[in-house]
């Protein structure tokens, strides 16, 4: 099994253990489908399904990522969701969809401006006049402190038949939290590392890409209907 598959294992690995919670945004998505009778919903940033799976239950759906080995993961786990490798700002397509969710803070990959617009850009050419798009991000990693390497915990995984020792570390610089999780195989004796870089939230800076882009914001919910995760921003938006 080579590294890429690994750490696409670990990914579901670690959401178990440590997102739990996070997965009160199923549900959101669920009840966002039912209110704009949602037929066909891309989900971008889909990573191995963990909303694209729950939500192919209610509507059509197509997972898009640049990581071809969690889409692996995805299509092993469930083949009634289409799945599109591609870097987001080189995606075409003639497909129109109701409604596009980009989970997770998948927004706060990237700070630069050029990046950013060209992916408005590219969101708008996709989306008809009453296509909904919903993105996630996340205040949380404004306020997050730096960590020295520390253990989270240690599990089996059946994936990888092996026990599984988890740390964590964090380090913070001007504009980002850059994240640096540790998967030791035990038994194998193999390493593997993901390093994860969130942006900080900047809200004046959405509105203006928002607005810059010819989109109208309809509303931004602040959690998943709950008081659990108001750092969670949810923007509602379509095109002018």
């Amino acid at each position: 099994m080579d590294e890429k598959k690994i750490l696409a294992l670990m990914y579901d690995f670690y959401n178990e253990h440590i997102l739990r919670g996070q997965n009160n945004d199923i549900n959101y998505y669920i009840e966002q489908i039912k209110k704009y009778q949602a037929k066909k919903v891309l989900v971008v940033g889909s990573g191995t399904g963990r909303v694209a799976i729950p939500l192919s239950k209610y509507t059509f759906v197509t997972a898009l990522d640049f990581d071809e080995a969690r889409l692996e993961v995805l299509k092993e786990k469930e083949k009634n969701v289409k799945t599109i490798c591609v870097n987001f700002l080189n995606y075409k397509t003639n497909n129109k969809f109701d409604l596009i969710i980009i989970p997770y803070s998948t927004l706060q990959f990237d700070n630069d401006l050029n990046k950013l617009n060209k992916f408005f850009e590219n969101l708008y050419q996709i989306m008809t006049q009453n296509t909904i798009l919903i993105f996630d991000v996340s205040k949380s990693f404004n306020t997050k402190v730096e960590k020295n390497r520390e253990f989270l915990f240690k599990d089996y995984s059946s994936k990888v038949e092996d026990e599984i020792e988890v740390y964590y570390s964090a380090k913070r610089f001007d504009e980002y939290i850059e994240f640096l999780i540790e998967y030791k195989m035990c038994n194998k004796n193999i390493k593997v590392f993901e390093h994860e870089k969130y942006y900080y939230y900047e809200e004046e800076k959405l509105l203006k890409l928002i607005n810059d882009n010819n989109f109208k914001l309809l509303k931004i919910d602040y959690g998943y209907g709950n008081n659990e995760f108001k750092h969670k921003h949810l923007y509602h938006c379509r095109k002018l």
